[in-house]
């Protein structure tokens, strides 16, 4: 599985995936961070998944958005 080849210095995701629309470094419990990306891609009314890709949160930690 090419996710489980993923480590923390790339943020436990694959550098090429181009599903990948935007990301943030891995952060600790208690600390925040923000995200800023571009909405030019994305289709009105498309749903976008958000996920903690730290292995073993994805189950808890996610989230849609959908866009428009």
């Amino acid at each position: 599985m090419a996710g489980m080849r993923m480590t923390l210095a790339d943020s436990y995701l694959p550098k090429a995936d181009k599903r990948v629309l935007a990301h943030t470094k891995v952060i600790g419990g208690g600390e925040t961070t923000r995200v800023r990306f571009s909405t030019q891609g994305l289709q009105k009314g498309g749903d976008y998944t958000f996920f903690c890709s730290f292995p073993g949160h994805f189950a808890m930690m996610k989230g849609k958005l959908v866009f428009g």
